[in-house]
């Protein structure tokens, strides 16, 4: 599908399964610009640390030679005791830029675990994909983006060099410790400048990633159409569902009308059938309510059993608006309720004698 006619946001189904695929928005000159970096900090920080440890170790694997003839046992000794010495130096440095890289991932593109990207496939053996990429826009921004970054670090090298050429000039014949201290702070100065150059081209480079990633993660309509279904069923489906959901919920509000104390309506527009218990309920309740042909079909079944039916439009309004069935009705309605509930009960005793 050409990427023109992709023109729709990605549904959060389509980045879940793209990450499942291992395919995120990363960069990998941000993972090592900022290594780089950080093992440069931690060099700087422990460097005269580890210096003077790595000078005591020399120091004492040549001091304490062992006298005599050699063993394999004495060589293999102090071999192996040299080896945990620069382990144990080198252990900040190792753990630091670990830290960093783990760090540097999580934040890009979160805690993400996939094997897919390492599974064989077969399309994977077909070399035109291969040649189509190496043409490709990712791959010119590559192609442009290792050009800037050794043109860009190779101009800070000769910045760096034309103006501190009087500094390199001027060690030829001083003291070595001088020297050796002169020449540790240039490096580390010009590698400083380096790697935060590298990190500038790389941050842009994360940026470049992100859009490319969106840009092919776009969909089509219809394929939006497609995801939404899955994840959220047919359209069609859902509807004829909702209406079998409130054929039946009708049904059982119309089963409670004849059991209704009385049926207040609009006279047409609206119908709210109440029903008073005292031992169950504090309030009179809302037992079945509705508007137009439902409100009809309540003032059917409420004559078809007997049960009083009243007019009063304001109150049939503010009913069917603020209370819903099953529940009891607000304070603010006790007494205009409580006067039709009482005229029910009379009228009702009246055709009680009668009879």
């Amino acid at each position: 599908m050409p990427l023109e006619d992709r023109t729709e946001a990605p549904t959060p189904r389509r980045r879940q399964e793209a990450r499942q695929e291992g395919q995120v928005a990363r960069s990998v000159e941000l993972n090592s610009a900022l290594i780089l970096l950080a093992s440069l900090v931690i060099i700087r920080l422990c460097g005269p640390l580890l210096a003077d440890r790595l000078r005591g170790t020399m120091i004492d694997a040549f001091t304490h030679f062992p006298k005599g003839d050699l063993t394999i046992g004495d060589v293999t000794s102090d071999l192996v005791r040299v080896l945990l010495e620069v382990g144990v130096m080198t252990a900040p440095i190792v753990i630091g830029v670990a830290v960093v890289g783990f760090l540097s991932s999580a934040l890009q593109v979160g805690l993400t675990v996939s094997s897919k990207p390492l599974q064989m496939r077969g399309e994977r053996l077909n070399p035109t994909p291969g040649i189509a990429r190496m043409f490709s826009v990712r791959a010119g921004v590559e192609c442009l983006k290792a050009i800037a970054k050794v043109s860009i670090v190779g101009y800070i090298v000769y910045t760096f060099i034309r103006d501190k050429y009087s500094d390199i000039a001027s060690l030829v014949g001083g003291h070595y410790l001088t020297a050796c201290s002169t020449i540790g702070k240039l490096t580390w100065e010009l590698l400083l400048r380096a790697s935060l150059a590298i990190l500038v081209i790389a941050a842009l480079d994360y940026m470049f990633q992100r859009f490319q990633h969106e840009k092919q993660l776009k969909m089509t309509k219809q394929e939006v159409k497609e995801d939404l279904k899955r994840t959220e069923g047919d359209p069609i489906v859902k509807s004829r569902i909702r209406q079998r959901q409130r054929a039946i919920s009708q049904r059982r509000m119309m089963r409670e009308v004849p059991k209704a104390d009385v049926v207040i309506t609009n006279p047409v527009h609206y119908a709210v059938a109440l029903k008073y218990e005292a031992e169950k309920h504090a309030a009179p309740v809302v037992v079945a309510k509705g508007q137009r042909l439902v409100a009809l079909k309540i003032r059917e079944i409420a004559e078809e059993n007997n049960v009083p039916i009243v007019e009063n439009p304001p109150l049939a309004r503010t009913l069917y608006r603020t209370v819903e069935i099953g529940d009891e009705i607000p304070a603010e309605l006790y007494q205009a309720v409580a006067e039709i509930l009482a005229y029910v009960y009379r009228l009702s005793r009246k055709v009680a004698s009668a009879a």
